[in-house]
């Protein structure tokens, strides 16, 4: 059991730290995207930090098994390259323990993932659906950056204001496309005309708000080149359409939860009930990938075999990714699933674990990689006699 903890906590320790760097970038790259959107009008600033806790949970899961794939590699490779490995392995560690050592230590982050697939991360998304959904029926003016030109609905609107304070916006600007028209104002507030109430209640939603423009002017006809108004005005009042947005949402039966995934067996359904499956089930397969593929020589480093052990797990997501999309359109039948693309990296990890493959992975058929191990430092040796 000491040895077991000892490896756990190897593992465990490079896994978390993994995940918390590959989080980081992840969250940071998704925080951006979002800017964007925050910048052209599309969201609210004030709901970035609550839509980004929302998405933490998916970030979670599909980071996870990298982070846990590469820190059985970093543990493993560092005990091999220090000797450590060799002299466990020449006190009678069979590989068979090794790996049911990492599969206990792995046995955490399946628990972890099995709960953020099954149940949080539909959770998540199924808020930040809603909360993007309710973005729509926000005025560009509701979400308006100071000290930013924005381009609303597609470029139909260019708006601009130095300062918002207690809901009045102050030093506004507005370009209207289509209308060929320009106001400057002082100040502008959102209001609720009698009409516009009139319309959202005969609808049954929300529909044209009406914004306050004070002290101003209104210039109309400047782009067309030929003669254009200026109007100077105390008080004017122009309807703002709903915006047309394009934000990224959540799939349907991504934000289900797993009860409604069983309840409503469709092929889409079934692709995300079997995707949520396999985050689950691919933490035990690349432990069996990993533990042979840790295995280096003392003098070739401890990141001698990370970029054949990436490269085999981008194969294995994508591969995962693209099943899921043919099961969702009904090219591949329920049965066969991603459970094809398990089966294959399952026999994928028993041969490299019983090391019969080729030496593109290195790997030699031997009594025992003790005695390989000897063997290597023999033939050096004498090499740098002679």
């Amino acid at each position: 059991m000491i040895i077991a903890r000892y490896l756990a906590k190897q593992i465990l320790q490079l896994t978390a730290a993994l995940t918390i760097v590959l989080l980081a970038v992840a969250v940071l790259i998704r925080l951006l995207n979002y800017l964007g959107d925050a910048t052209e009008g599309n969201i609210d600033p004030s709901v970035l930090l609550l839509l980004m806790s929302y998405r933490l949970p998916e970030f979670v899961q599909l980071i996870l098994p990298l982070a846990l794939l590469l820190g059985v590699l970093l543990a493993y490779g560092r005990m091999y390259a220090d000797n450590e490995m060799t002299v466990l392995i020449a006190s009678g560690l069979s590989k068979i323990r090794l790996l049911a050592y990492t599969l206990l230590s792995a046995s955490v982050v399946v628990i972890l993932i099995a709960y953020l697939s099954l149940s949080l991360t539909p959770w998540g998304l199924m808020h930040s659906e809603t909360l993007l959904e309710q973005q729509k029926d926000l005025n560009e003016f509701d979400v308006m950056v100071p000290g930013i030109f924005q381009d609303i609905s597609n470029g139909a609107r260019t708006t601009y204001a130095e300062n918002i304070e207690d809901n009045v916006i102050e030093n506004v600007f507005m370009h209207e496309t289509e209308l060929d028209r320009l106001i400057v104002a002082e100040s502008a507030s959102l209001t609720q005309g009698e009409e516009a109430e009139g319309e959202g209640q005969n609808q049954g939603q929300s529909q044209d708000r009406l914004v306050l423009f004070v002290e101003g002017s209104l210039s109309e006809g400047i782009a067309a080149g030929g003669f254009y108004s200026v109007t100077d005005f105390g008080e004017l009042g122009i309807r703002i359409p709903q915006r047309d947005i394009n934000i990224e949402l959540a799939m349907e039966e991504q934000a289900m939860n797993t009860r409604e995934l069983l309840a409503s067996m469709n092929n889409s359904t079934i692709a995300e009930l079997q995707w949520r499956l396999s985050l689950i089930l691919i933490i035990p397969i690349l432990c069996l990938l990993a533990v042979p593929l840790s295995k280096v020589n003392p003098r070739q480093g401890r990141f001698a075999k990370l970029a054949p052990a990436v490269l085999l797990y981008i194969i294995y997501f994508a591969l995962l990714l693209a099943s899921r999309d043919w099961l969702a359109d009904g090219l591949l039948p329920a049965v066969v699933g991603l459970w094809w693309v398990h089966a294959v990296f399952l026999a994928l990890g028993l041969l490299m674990f019983q090391e019969k493959l080729p030496e593109l992975f290195s790997f030699r058929r031997s009594a025992s990689p003790a005695k390989l191990d000897n063997k290597l430092d023999n033939k050096l040796d004498d090499k740098s006699h002679a």
